[in-house]
């Protein structure tokens, strides 16, 4: 039963792991040098459109708790990838930690509170939930950053700008391909 169990979340683990590898590589190896020609004031590191909070938000949204375990590898990876051995310290430990957990808790959290914005069968997905989420679990981890690591304000103000603007970028992406899926589906049943 516990084999079958793992089985079940390795499609889930693999999707997550691909798309916030690509996300990450996206944000920090294309997207991060071209910010820096139009920003040099702002660190090297917060950039402006984030993607792999997008992954993290929706995850968490889709999965919940279980997000947590299937995103962490490839969180502390990326890590390395961008700081190498040397970004394990325990203050970058926790950095990424709070990166890891922000989504996770957020969507409890305000379930807790009545604000369940999760999909049921009685509830549809709604797009502004996942973006008050989204933004909710940006500010949970600009705090988590800020404490880790004492950046400045404009740093702080960078990672949650980034972290909202990579959610909604994210959005619109799958949005969109939702969109042309159901065009090529209706094209198909009109075919046939």
């Amino acid at each position: 039963m516990k084999a079958l169990r793992n089985q079940n979340l390795l499609t889930p683990f693999l999707v997550i792991s691909l798309a916030h590898l690509l996300a990450f590589g996206i944000s920090i190896y294309i997207l991060l040098p071209l910010q820096a020609q139009y920003t040099p004031e702002l660190a090297p590191y917060a950039s402006l459109l984030f993607l792999p909070h997008g992954v993290r938000v929706l995850s968490a949204w889709m999965m919940g708790w279980k997000a947590i375990p299937l995103f962490a590898p490839t969180a502390l990876l990326a890590h390395w990838m961008n700081f190498g051995v040397a970004g394990f310290t325990l203050a970058g430990l926790a950095g990424v930690f709070s990166g890891i957990v922000c989504a996770a808790v957020t969507f409890w959290a305000l379930a807790k509170i009545g604000m369940d914005f999760r999909i049921t069968a009685n509830r549809a997905a709604n797009w502004r939930d996942v973006m008050v989420a989204g933004a909710i679990a940006s500010a949970i981890n600009t705090f988590g950053m800020g404490w880790a690591f004492s950046h400045n304000t404009d740093t702080l103000i960078g990672y949650f700008i980034g972290d909202v603007s990579g959610l909604f970028a994210c959005m619109l992406i799958l949005m969109l391909a939702f969109k042309v899926m159901r065009e090529a589906a209706e094209e198909a049943n009109k075919i046939n």
